[in-house]
Parts: structure tokens; sequence; C-alpha cells
């Protein structure tokens, strides 16, 4: 699958977003066009971060756009079109709900403050055209790292990541964690174009064949290379495999007879959130007719050990058997994000798809999503379930 992969390890901002994805190859007539359209000039150049060449994207701009209206009709009269103005309209629509609950007002009064000079559109143009020049097939992220210590507000000290931020990550459970300096990494617009660019975000980094190798760097000087880094190359995770018709795979398995329900309940849930790709527990009946439980445990070869530690740690049992090497085919699956609307709201759930030779199997909204999207609506969890899986056979059927 290609893929462009974010590295946002020195976090990220508008201008870092869309410097890496001109490094990366993204038409630069297309993303100037699309910055020049919001009414700003971009000027883009080179510059040498601790003996790496980055490539800078600065914006220049006049004036503010006043609230949430006036900013959608700059973007909605710009060159944008298709998936690029989508996910710039969102990315608009996520700055301002963040507004909104900040300062408590809603969203259309929003009036952005920090967030709302004009280069905050062309940053969000500019990066959704570069995006989109680019035609990959899946927008990858590691965890975002979002500095720390206090920024300087008109508000006053304020901790990192600031509250707009925050409440982007928040409100779309994006992994982020703190430092690697005492200093604000992420922006508002920079959280706001990662949530809706990214497909995915990976705890770290899959099976890949990069091919090139981009750096937008950001402004001033830090311990690190103040950059945003991506990479575009052939990349696989554990769910799709190594090969077009499946992948190898270990299988884990132990009997226990002294573990109760509830420790394996919380087994499974430690084992799938540490990289097993399938849990199994079965009852059994053991020597001299004790009742017991078989824990079947499938995961990638990289993984045998840590989750077999796993499993003795958290039952006592004495090993773990390791059956290497079984052949495991496969459908090709990916995940997307669909948009829903329920009483005149709109909600983002993830979906996956499951593909065969290019036909679609299956389409499953993610449990935690629709979960999240019940409780907020008050509807029946089976009954936003089946929204969103309509919503997911909509969009890709268009």
């Amino acid at each position: 699958m290609k893929a462009l992969l974010f590295d946002p390890y020195s976090g990220a901002s508008g201008d870092m977003i869309m410097g890496c994805l001109l490094d990366l190859g993204a038409d630069a007539n297309a993303v100037r066009v699309a910055v020049e359209s919001v009414g700003c000039r971009l000027e883009i150049s080179h510059e040498e971060r601790s003996h790496i060449l980055t490539t800078r994207a600065r914006v220049f701009a006049k004036g503010r756009y006043r609230c949430l209206s006036e900013a959608l009709a700059i973007l909605k009269g710009s060159t944008l079109s298709g998936k690029a103005l989508e996910r710039a309209l969102e990315a608009l629509d996520l700055l301002a709900s963040a507004e909104s609950l900040v300062h408590g007002v809603l969203k259309e009064e929003a009036h952005f403050h920090e967030v709302g000079a004009l280069d905050a559109l062309a940053d969000i143009a500019g990066g959704c055209a570069a995006l989109e020049s680019l035609n990959v097939e899946a927008v990858l992220s590691l965890p975002i790292c979002v500095g720390g210590g206090f920024v300087s507000t008109k508000h006053g000290l304020l901790p990192v990541p600031g509250p707009a931020a925050i409440e982007i990550l928040r409100s779309r459970g994006l992994p982020w964690r703190g430092g690697p300096v005492e200093k604000e990494l992420l922006t508002p617009t920079g959280a706001a174009l990662l949530a809706v660019m990214v497909d995915r975000f990976l705890d770290s980094y899959p099976l890949v064949r990069a091919e090139r190798v981009g750096y937008g760097s950001g402004e001033g000087e830090l311990q690190v290379v103040n950059a945003l880094r991506g990479t575009m190359g052939m990349t696989m995770d554990r769910e799709q495999g190594h090969g077009k018709d499946g992948d190898r795979v270990v299988q884990l398995e132990t009997n226990v007879d002294d573990v109760t329900g509830e420790v394996l309940g919380s087994l499974i849930d430690l084992l799938m959130d540490a990289g097993a790709l399938d849990v199994t527990i079965l009852p059994a009946i053991m020597k001299k007719g004790r009742s017991g439980n078989v824990i079947r445990v499938i995961a990638g070869h990289e993984d045998a050990q840590k989750l077999s530690r796993l499993v003795m740690r958290e039952t006592g049992t004495l090993g773990v058997r390791v059956f290497p090497s079984l052949h495991r085919y496969v459908a090709q699956r990916d995940t997307r994000q669909v948009a829903v609307e329920i009483d005149g709201s709109i909600h983002h759930a993830q979906v996956k798809v499951s593909r065969l030779e290019g036909a679609i199997l299956s389409i499953k909204p993610e449990y935690e999503d629709s979960l999240r999207i019940a409780r907020v609506t008050g509807l029946p969890l089976r009954v936003v379930i089946r929204k969103v899986e309509e919503e997911g056979w909509r969009a890709m059927e268009r």
C-alpha cells in the first residue's frame, strides 16, 4: 500500500505540515495557488536544521477572519475542490468547535483568538492541496509530541498543550505525549490538520519500504531538529499482512486451571493492546477432571516473546507453547473515517473496510467510536452501529 507516515517527534503546525508535504514532492504550484486563493502569499525555501536540509513554507497575510461564516466563505471560494475541500472544511470546523468549548460560546460566535489569523486558513488550504497532490492510499502517523511547560497568551501563561489544541486532541481521540522539550510544539491548526489527514495512528513504525523522506521545518531552533518528518513508500501493517494472499504468524498457547474469569477478560484486553492479532479463550477439562481454559494468541513473530511474558505475568502459568510459521490467508483491510449526521449534528467514526481482490467484503464500524456516539446522542448502540455502517457503504460508493 502506498502510504504517507508522519513522525511528529517535534510536534506539528500548519506550516510544518505544508513544508513536509512539499519536501515529499507535493505539487508546489497547486499549493501556491491554493494559498493565494484565500488571500495570502506563499514563500517556499530550504533551510538546514542540525545538518538536515528541510523545506520551509512561509505564509504572508494581512487581516483576520472574524467568525466561522466568514472563514467558511473564504475556503468555499478558494481553488480547493473534492476531498481537499472536504478536509479543509472539516479542519476549520474542528478549530471552531474547540474555540467554542474553550470559551463557552456557540461555534458560530467563536472568534478564534490565536488561530484567527488569515494565514491559518492558508495553512489549511495549502496543506490539504499538498496532500491531495501526493495521491497516497493511506496516511499514518506516530503519536504526536506536544512539548511541555507553558505558553504566553493574551490571557496569561497557559499549560502546554494549549486549550484549543488539547480540545482537538480530546475530541478526536488523537494519541499524544509530552516532550521532548519544554516548549509549545503543537498548534491548534497543526492538531486540526493531523486530525483530518491521518487515517490511523500507530504506536511504532510499521513494516515499510521507504521511497522518499521529507522534512518541514518550523520556526526557531530547538534541542531537537525542529521539523515534521514524513516518509512515503510501500507499507504493510500487521493487519494487512506481508503479501497479497496472506502472511506468516505464530500461535501462542497455554493451559490454566486456577485463573478467574475477570483476570481472563482483562488479559484479552491487555494482549490486544500489546499487539496481538487475535485472542481466544476456550473452556477445557484438564487432568484429574479439573475445569480450566486454553488461552490461544495469534501474533506476529516480532511480538511472540513480549506477549508470552504478558500471559505468564498475568496468569501465573509456568510456560507458553509457541507454534511458529503458521500461514494465514487474510483479506486486505484498511480503516476509513466517515461522518454521520444525527439530529443535525455531525459525528465522526472509523470503519474497517475488508476487500478480496479489490471487491469489498464487509464494512465494520469501530466499536469505541460507535459507543461514544451512542452515549452523546442517547441512541441505542445497535442503531448507531447500523448508521455508521450505512454511511461507510455510501462513502465507498462515492
